[in-house]
């Protein structure tokens, strides 16, 4: 059996496990960058940083950078391009989940920064994603997760409708940033994230150029939290118990067309044997990965009425 590449899950004819091409889009390079540090070096790191990295949290988070000269990954508190996400005690291969649901939501043309999979000097794997808010020559792009801009106290508390309203009232492109929005919602459900919660939106630019950021934080939560309701903000006022007519619901609020709307949902009905192939695939171990399938066909069997697989 071919390897697949570490980035794009996709077969490679070498030995190697990245395409250079997804090198190339994640680090301007066709050389595979090393990672001279490990799981276990993480706190020191952090420490050393006086705190300004971020180790706490669902996924512990350390920004980085390429040094083109050594072509190795390092830790930096100011100018990194990078976020690497380590292994996780509390949530087993955590960075293969966020992986493949990044790689779903880009197989189904959705915005994804470039983003893989890269083993640590300790041999564990670690996800790297490029940052979206960074210009290629390093200037800060204005981002602003929904959180900040509602003034939040909470990022559990609110509505995707409410989500919906602020991409509404800032888009510059509100039609096609509205439909990303719903199909971004609907992917969420069908994959068991539960933890989209208001700092896992966000809108990129200023002026007359601000659209929704693209995918992040993307995650299978319910593979860890088997009681997790189905999403992290309400919909239709519900977080549990979802069901097609409540993303009816929220399309018919987002000002979504009712054809456009029906398109999206047979899209995303089609896309079913995708996605269990992007399953199949992934690194995901197999007892992850079978869970995962079960929870593909139970919310698909909940929109769409179809039995489970």
């Amino acid at each position: 059996m071919a390897n697949r590449c570490l980035c794009c899950h996709k077969p490679v004819e070498t030995n190697e496990r990245h395409h250079p091409r997804c090198l190339n889009r994640l680090f301007g390079t066709a050389r595979r960058p090393e990672i001279p540090f490990g799981v276990a070096d993480l706190p020191g790191i952090v420490t050393k940083a006086e705190g300004r990295m971020s180790i706490s949290g669902v996924q512990a988070k350390v920004s980085i950078r390429l040094d083109k000269a050594s072509g190795n990954i390092e830790p930096v508190v100011a100018g990194g391009t990078h976020i690497l996400k380590p292994e996780s005690d509390r949530f087993p291969e955590i960075p293969m989940n966020e992986n493949l649901c990044m790689n779903m939501a880009e197989e189904l043309g959705m915005r994804v920064p470039p983003h893989g999979l890269f083993a640590m000097s300790d041999g564990k794997l670690c996800y790297i994603i490029k940052r979206f808010d960074r210009a290629d020559d390093g200037r800060k792009i204005p981002n602003e997760t929904m959180f900040q801009i509602a003034g939040s106290t909470d990022k559990y508390i609110g509505s995707l409708e409410q989500v919906g309203k602020t991409i509404r009232a800032h888009a510059t492109n509100v039609g096609l940033d509205m439909i990303d929005f719903f199909e971004r919602a609907l992917l969420c459900f069908l994959t068991g994230n539960g933890d989209m919660h208001l700092k896992n939106w966000a809108l990129l630019g200023q002026g007359k150029d601000i659209a929704l950021a693209p995918c992040y934080d993307l995650v299978s939560s319910r593979l860890y939290i088997e009681k997790e309701g189905d999403s992290a903000l309400t919909i239709n006022a519900k977080k549990n118990k979802l069901r097609r007519s409540d993303f009816e619901a929220l399309a018919k609020n987002l000002r979504i067309d009712a054809k456009a709307a029906a398109n999206i949902f047979d899209r995303l009905e089609r896309a079913q044997d995708t996605l269990r192939g992007l399953i199949a695939q992934s690194e995901l171990r197999a007892d992850l990965r079978q869970e995962l399938m079960s929870i593909l066909g139970a919310r698909y069997n909940r929109l769409y009425g179809k039995v489970e697989r």
